[in-house]
């Protein structure tokens, strides 16, 4: 019961949280009562004009009531029907605002942890799952209560002998509907369980569709794939045998109740018990109490599913977020970035990848980090980033610990230009401006796009800044991307430059451009230079090379070559071809 009743708790919060119309609600509610009313009341009338008939005369006025309550149930039930819809997009949009914003305020572990789909999920089809209940299916239990309740009264007062006979046949239905109906619930859950994780798979996938086909790899993805989508299948068929057996037994039931009901019925009419009009009325009100059941079922089958997104959810909204959001915003000016005995290891990993590294980042100087693949590079700017909170030691800027910093504050001190250069889908103009506060004038940004050498083929795009870049800048060339990449650096204006293989994929005309610009750009700043090309690197004011997580050695270019074997050994071996292609 703890569970449950923790599960209902937090179905509740997440309702409140949402901020529903109270006022649509409540006359949403108010206009499926009056429908219900109605349709309890047309019965009677229906009643009263059977004997009415059956005396030889009908009232115009019983005819004029009858279509009064008609036209009046419809309308009720098509108000009811708008105003929950409205308050149930209304909830739903600002559930999924709520969750966006949550999921954008998380730190980057927990994106290392859980499958991206499953995280789309949550925002998708929990909160349907959430509204749905909330809304139609809450009004729904009110009605269906209400019509159940009411036609139970009327019934008794109109023959007590007919009305538990009617429900002898109807419970002897519901006997067996019920526990198909909780079968439906499992079902369900399984559904959306192996739905969010179909979600997953084909996210990942068609993000890396390069990646997939470069290695052939379709067949693969496939299948597993049609994993998941065969579990989903069989699970479908097996809804769709329980709804099977269910729809013929529900109908079944409410013919024999008719036929039960119009033969017992009939002999009391004859022995003159009760008259036509009361056995007519009898016959209406069995739908009036067949459909509450059935809603009462459903509801039951919505609360499953609500209750379990709701869990899913809650457990979401209570992870942590990125901390370090509070403090004072310190002056803007440059200092020192320094690494002081920092270890680090990726959450749920034992093994350390940086091991006591020291390091000094001087304002107005470049430094490089070099090394082999996996040696700590991106996970050092990581830690800058504060993507990731060192397992020991500190990093420190300007004397202060940048964890005690406003986040915020602090990655608006950084630009950051990665090696893959990503593009968000948008225009031109949205790219070089991306993240940036303020408005910025045409003049500005092509201006920052020429210092980049982008200018030239943004003039050539069919609407220049304007033209629309689909995901991962797909219609751009890798070259292009990076230069995108750099002139919204021209425009962040950062005290902390990162460039991370910042000209990889740029031909040797664009990358003596851009260098020029770069050369431009880092003056004056606390510059991070990550490269795999040593040429790259020659003339920083310090290198760093890394071997397995710690720090081999320190000095500029020369110093290393001579005191260095490794990064002498390296130097040599780039250096050969280019001397090979020179002399050739």
């Amino acid at each position: 019961m703890s569970g449950s009743g923790s599960s209902l708790r937090q179905l509740w919060q997440l309702v409140r949280m949402a901020r529903p119309s109270r006022g649509a609600l409540g006359a949403a509610a108010l206009a499926a009562m009056l429908s219900a009313a109605a349709t309890l009341y047309f019965p009677l009338l229906a009643k009263r004009m059977v004997d009415e008939l059956g005396g030889g005369r009908l009232e115009p006025a019983s005819i004029a009531a009858m279509a009064a309550v008609l036209v009046a149930a419809a309308m009720a039930s098509a108000v009811s029907s708008y105003l929950l819809a409205r308050t149930g997009h209304g909830l739903v949009a600002a559930l999924r605002r709520l969750l966006v914003g949550k999921l954008l305020k998380m730190p980057v572990p927990t994106f290392d942890e859980d499958s991206t789909g499953a995280r789309v999920s949550r925002v998708l089809s929990d909160c349907d799952s959430i509204s749905e209940l909330a809304t139609r299916q809450s009004v729904n239990l009110l009605t269906g209560i209400m019509l159940l309740g009411g036609s139970v009264v009327v019934l008794l007062l109109l023959d007590v002998q007919l009305t538990l006979t009617l429900f002898a046949c109807l419970a002897v239905a519901f006997a067996i509907v019920i526990p198909l109906a909780q079968l439906l619930e499992g079902l369900a859950r399984g559904t959306q369980d192996r739905t969010a994780r179909l979600a997953g798979i084909l996210a990942h996938v068609f993000s890396e569709i390069r990646l997939v086909k470069a290695f052939t790899a379709e067949a693969r993805e496939q299948e597993r794939a049609g994993r998941e989508i065969e579990e989903i299948r069989l699970l479908g068929l097996r809804t769709a045998r329980i709804n099977a057996g269910l729809e013929p037994i529900i109908g079944l039931a409410l013919t024999a109740a008719l036929l039960v009901i119009l033969m017992y019925g009939s002999l009391r009419v004859s022995s003159g018990a009760i008259g036509m009009g009361t056995l007519t009325a009898f016959l209406l009100y069995i739908f009036n109490v067949a459909a509450p059941l059935i809603q009462l079922t459903n509801f039951t089958a919505e609360l499953q599913k609500a209750k379990g997104a709701s869990a899913r959810i809650a457990a979401l909204l209570n992870e942590a977020e990125e901390g370090g959001m509070a403090g004072l915003v310190q002056e803007n000016r440059p200092g020192e970035l320094a690494f002081r005995s920092v270890s680090f290891a990726y959450p749920g990993r034992e093994e350390r990848v940086l091991q006591n590294i020291e390091l000094v980042f001087r304002p107005g100087t470049t430094t490089a980090l070099v090394g082999t693949s996996g040696s700590g590079k991106t996970t050092i700017l990581s830690l800058i980033e504060r993507f990731y909170a060192p397992c020991a030691g500190e990093i420190v800027y300007d004397g202060r610990a940048i964890a005690s910093l406003p986040l915020a504050a602090w990655r608006g001190r950084i630009g950051y230009v990665a090696q893959g250069a990503p593009i968000m889908p948008g225009t031109v103009r949205d790219n070089i401006t991306y993240g940036l506060a303020g408005d910025y004038p045409d003049e500005m940004v092509l201006a920052a796009a020429a210092r980049a050498g982008a200018l030239a083929f943004i003039e050539q795009m069919p609407q220049g800044l304007d033209t629309s870049l689909i995901e991962q800048g797909n219609n751009l060339s890798g070259g292009q991307r990076q230069r995108i990449a750099i002139a919204r650096m021209f425009l962040r204006n950062p005290d902390i430059l990162i460039l991370d293989e910042a000209t990889s994929n740029l031909d040797s005309e664009t990358e003596y451009q851009v260098r020029e610009a770069l050369e431009a750009l880092m003056a004056g700043r606390t510059n991070i230079v990550v490269a795999h090309r040593l040429a790259t690197v020659m003339h920083a004011d310090r290198i760093y090379f890394l071997e397995e997580g710690r720090i081999s050695g320190v000095g500029r270019h020369n110093e290393l070559l001579g005191s260095h074997p490794y990064y002498a050994r390296l130097v040599s071996r780039q250096m050969q071809p280019a001397l090979v292609a020179q002399h050739g």
